[in-house]
């Protein structure tokens, strides 16, 4: 896997916040705590998976934590899953909190707070995974997280083990389209929901994709390469999945230019901007292929609305 971090890059007495601007910069903002008054080692390897971040992290004692204040600032709204390999931590969020060692399993929440504590030298496996990743089976992951999940006599973990490995391998993303990693990456789904609950199964993880996608094609609406495309690399995933999310709705380019006609006509009756700005800002090239998309949806020139 690529090497991200590595505090024996450092001097001893610079480790501790070496470590701390190089995993808040990775994946959210945390303060690092070191137990030691020597020095502190830590590595952490990792790489990206579509949209999942897998890392194999070691190191000696020491404390992690996420405050109110830090998630303000940011929050990746991401599930974090704890597979320890060696040693012993402590995870506490939300008014729970457990002892991890080695096979066992936990979660945690970005966007609450959370105390990560390692009393021993450890090495663990983590899995970052976005919310709607997870459709439906983000809430119910939520509600369980600083709670031993799992543990190394689970048959669930026990028949995994050959798939974490090989995605642990592919993370670095050698070889993989945007759409394959995606795909490799869905692989790690039925295992959690069959872990945490999945009652919604792949249809609420459709939706929430779904809401996310038109979420950001609303904000997006400016840009003449907003279609299934873009929309697609952005969220992981293939075009032809865009589109069958969008087919209830005629299709996703369909569906983009009635948003940006609905914007126009209210810019036009509402504003005094010259059509061919109107045009430009909700994603038309020029006024000319906009008039056109727009006599057709509504049976009237943008000139003439405005003159009606």
């Amino acid at each position: 896997m690529t090497m991200v971090l590595d505090t024996r890059a450092v001097a001893p007495a610079e480790r501790a916040a070496y470590w701390t601007a190089g995993i808040s910069k990775r994946l959210f903002p945390m303060q690092v705590d070191s137990r030691s008054a020597v020095s502190f080692d830590a590595r952490l390897t990792g790489g990206e998976l579509g949209p999942i971040t897998i890392s194999a992290i070691s190191g000696g004692p020491h404390r992690v934590g996420r405050t109110a204040r830090m998630i303000a600032n940011a929050d990746p709204e991401r599930l974090l899953f704890y597979l320890v390999r060696r040693g012993e931590c402590v995870l506490e969020q939300a008014g729970r909190g457990c002892v991890l060692r080695v096979g066992d399993l936990a979660a945690q929440e970005t966007s609450k707070p959370s105390l990560f504590e390692v009393t021993t030298g450890f090495e663990m496996l983590m899995l970052a995974v976005p919310k709607w990743f997870l459709g439906d089976v983000a809430r119910h992951v939520a509600e369980r997280t600083a709670t031993r999940a799992a543990s190394t006599d689970s048959p669930l973990l026990r028949v995994s083990s050959p798939l974490l490995a090989g995605l642990e391998r592919a993370a670095d993303g050698s070889g993989f389209a945007s759409a394959e990693a995606e795909s490799a990456a869905r692989m790690l789904l039925p295992l959690i929901g069959a872990i945490y609950g999945e009652p919604d199964g792949p249809s609420a993880r459709g939706d929430e994709l779904r809401e996310r996608m038109r979420r950001f094609a609303l904000a997006n609406l400016h840009d003449p390469q907003l279609g299934p495309e873009r929309l697609a690399n952005e969220h992981f995933v293939s075009v032809r999945y865009v589109q069958k999310l969008f087919a209830a709705d005629g299709g996703v380019s369909a569906w983009i230019r009635e948003r940006r006609l609905e914007g126009a006509a209210r810019d036009l009756l509402e504003s005094r901007l010259t059509v061919a700005s109107i045009a430009v800002r909700w994603g038309y090239s020029d006024a000319a292929s906009f008039s056109r998309a727009f006599r057709r949806v509504h049976g009237v020139s943008p000139r003439e609305l405005r003159a009606a």
